[in-house]
């Protein structure tokens, strides 16, 4: 299993994966690659690229991976992973009821921590998420979300909260149960362009 992330270059995520991310690799001792692309101007542009680099780093590695967002900091040894093999994919879908204190049902699948096995199955399906992603102008995981339900023969894997924990000052209980934490970065990048 290799653990993987990719930030555009001459972009604030060059450092922001130096901050975050890239320690705690190195901390845990975990194997990882992470690409730097070709900047495509602004946040959203870049973030598109995400299907195309989870296919990229599979055929690469040929083995199962771990996609984690530049911001993420891996809290405790990430072990759950290692049970996965007989999925397709794993992601964290947050439940708004709970997380934003909402009265109605939603839950929305979370992009920043996705575990993805090497199979024939996936890369097709990679495949459907690289097509319809090219036709929108959208994050990667709500392209992502409506594609999955259509592919009901992708075993999937629903990553506890503490594996994909959104840094904030609530429930401080949870955050100390966190193995990865997402901080956010993007809110305070997702409107920057190349100049």
């Amino acid at each position: 299993m290799v653990y993987v992330s990719f930030v555009s270059k001459n972009s604030p995520y060059e450092q922001v994966i130096k901050d975050f991310l890239l320690p705690t690799l190195i901390k845990f001792g975990l194997p990882y690659d992470i690409e730097y692309i070709e900047n495509k101007g602004s946040w959203i542009n870049n973030v598109q690229y995400k299907p195309t680099f989870l296919k990229n780093m599979l055929l690469k590695h040929k083995c199962p991976i771990v996609s984690l967002d530049a911001d993420a900091t891996i809290e405790k040894n990430p072990i759950l992973f290692e049970t996965l093999t007989d999925y397709d994919m794993g992601f964290h879908y947050l439940d708004w009821r709970m997380w934003y204190n909402k009265s109605y049902d939603k839950k929305e699948l979370l992009g920043g921590t996705m575990y993805v096995n090497y199979n024939d199955k996936v890369l097709k399906f990679l495949d459907k998420w690289i097509a319809e992603q090219s036709k929108k102008i959208e994050y990667a995981q709500k392209v992502l979300q409506p594609l999955i339900l259509t592919n009901i023969d992708l075993k999937i894997y629903e990553l506890p909260l503490a594996y994909a924990f959104i840094d904030c000052t609530r429930f401080p209980a949870l955050k100390k149960e966190a193995v990865i934490i997402h901080h956010q970065v993007s809110r305070k990048y997702r409107n920057w362009r190349m100049k």
